[in-house]
């Protein structure tokens, strides 16, 4: 069906857009924000949906307290009266049911009485993603540039403005180009650290299967802080790193090559004096193939190079000669062997 057919009614029985409007799904979450961008024309009919979903949840509560209210009532009528010494208990049993309906009308009146919050649309993001082997170059409101490195995704809140600046670093790495603007600090969250800025250039690198977080100052300052505040924010100058370890939670001040990542910010993969465990990692995500090592020294070699738009079997021959290992490239994987 194309999205000017769908209806109000085609979105509340999709099980996934429910769950989008409970938010207690983050595949259905992730779904709906993405089609939402990509077909903005039903954000009304999404609104509206929203709004449906709100009121007939209302509704079917106000109907269920009175069954349950009719119910009692129909057990009143059934109930025997008794005459003990001269005690009507049919009128007790009316008056109680009367005291009851008293009550149970209140408690239908009471959310209409109560002022309603009214129904809302949630927040909805901008997602933006680079595949392997793949860097892609974004472009913010505001002006800002990031240029995501493969295996990337981030997520810019949909009324992201010079008022508003924000944005998540979900998975990879990215380089920031931020347009100073000293009234409204421009912010990047990332697994459990935070930067914030004025104005500068910098390299946030947080993929899932690596130990540590990374934030690298090209130029400007920023101040990274882990989310929860319990640790103290560090304040970095050019040149310097902040690095978040996953396992201790602790935070530490390094110096990095700053010359290597303007190179890579040029487009050039660039190595210096680097792990053989960074180098695959960075050629997993350069050229968009898996890599399986096998051997135990893997932590313990280093590597310096850089390449230009290289084919992945030149720089492993120059790779491989240099760290003392093997390779087989494969349709779906490459082979190394220390």
């Amino acid at each position: 069906m194309l999205p000017k057919d769908l209806t109000e009614l085609d979105l509340l029985l999709d099980d996934t857009f429910l769950q989008y409007i409970r938010r207690n799904n983050d595949t259905a979450i992730a779904k709906w924000e993405s089609y939402i961008l990509l077909h903005p024309e039903i954000k009304d009919k999404v609104a509206a949906a929203i709004t449906l979903y709100y009121n007939i949840n209302t509704a079917e509560a106000e109907k269920d307290r009175t069954t349950q209210l009719n119910r009692l009532q129909q057990a009143v009528k059934a109930t025997h009266p008794v005459r003990i010494r001269r005690i009507n208990w049919r009128q007790v049993a009316w008056r109680a049911a009367a005291v009851l309906l008293l009550l149970g009308g209140i408690t239908l009146l009471w959310p209409r009485l109560k002022p309603q919050k009214p129904a809302t649309a949630p927040n909805t993001f901008l997602v933006y993603s680079s595949e392997w082997g793949q860097r892609k170059l974004l472009t913010l409101p505001d002006g800002s540039s990031v240029i995501l490195n493969a295996n990337t995704t981030v997520r810019i809140p949909s009324d992201y403005s010079n008022k508003h600046r924000h944005v998540e670093l979900v998975k990879g790495a990215a380089l920031f180009d931020v347009k100073t603007n000293s009234d409204d600090p421009f912010m990047v969250t990332s697994k459990q650290i935070q930067t914030t800025v004025l104005g500068t250039s910098f390299l946030i690198k947080s993929y899932p299967y690596e130990p540590q977080s990374t934030v690298s100052l090209l130029s400007g300052k920023v101040k990274v802080s882990e989310q929860s505040g319990k640790t103290d924010p560090l304040t970095l100058a050019p040149g310097e790193q902040a690095r978040w370890n996953e396992s201790t939670r602790q935070m530490s001040r390094a110096s990095f090559d700053t010359v290597a990542l303007r190179t890579w910010k040029s487009g050039k993969l660039v190595f210096n004096n680097v792990s053989a465990f960074e180098v695959i990692r960075e050629l997993e995500n350069w050229y968009g193939i898996p890599f399986q090592v096998n051997g135990n020294s893997l932590n313990a070699k280093r590597f310096s190079g850089a390449f230009d738009n290289d084919k992945l079997e030149k720089v492993l021959n120059i790779f491989c000669f240099t760290a003392g290992c093997s390779f087989q490239i494969q349709p779906d994987k490459v082979l190394i062997q220390f």
